[in-house]
């Protein structure tokens, strides 16, 4: 009797382990794929009619995110303070950030926006970051993120 007591005892702890380990690999880390990545602006600077963008873009993906085009517009309260479209080709790891430049040409409104922010005329910019990037296997991703713009101190026509 104790030898079947025993066995019953054994086999349900058994049981219970195997159990334990079905259920927790249900309900494991799924992989993602297809999500959106992270795009936010690390710095902004202006010199002889040109804007540079320095641009940080993170994969939240499982997978790696490799990124064709960009179209992307940065607006404020004014208007449009910058736009650009065009190839990145960057790939970026999965769960990992790369970092990117463009030059634009800067308008005369721009300008005199870095300007007035620059002088301390404006404390901050408000802004909006808004556009898509095109990957090679998920096609169109869109992206939308707001912020504020501020000059950094000691670096003459530098934003972050």
């Amino acid at each position: 009797m104790k030898l079947l007591k025993h066995l019953h005892n054994k086999n349900l702890g058994i049981a219970l382990l195997a159990m334990a380990i079905l259920l927790s690999s249900a309900c494991g880390n799924k992989l993602i794929r297809g999500a959106s990545p992270m795009v936010r602006m690390a710095e902004l600077s202006h010199k002889d009619n040109t804007i540079s963008l320095q641009i940080s873009m993170r994969n939240l993906n499982g997978v790696d995110l490799d990124v064709l085009t960009a179209d992307m517009t940065i607006l404020t309260e004014d208007g449009e303070l910058f736009s650009y479209r065009g190839n990145v080709n960057i790939n970026i790891a999965a769960n990992g950030t790369e970092s990117w430049s463009v030059d634009v040409v800067e308008s005369e409104s721009t300008k005199q926006l870095l300007d007035q922010l620059e002088q301390g005329e404006i404390k901050s910019l408000p802004y909006s970051l808004k556009g898509s990037v095109t990957s090679r296997e998920d096609g169109l991703l869109r992206f939308e993120y707001e912020g504020h713009i501020y000059p950094l101190p000691g670096r003459p026509g530098h934003f972050r």
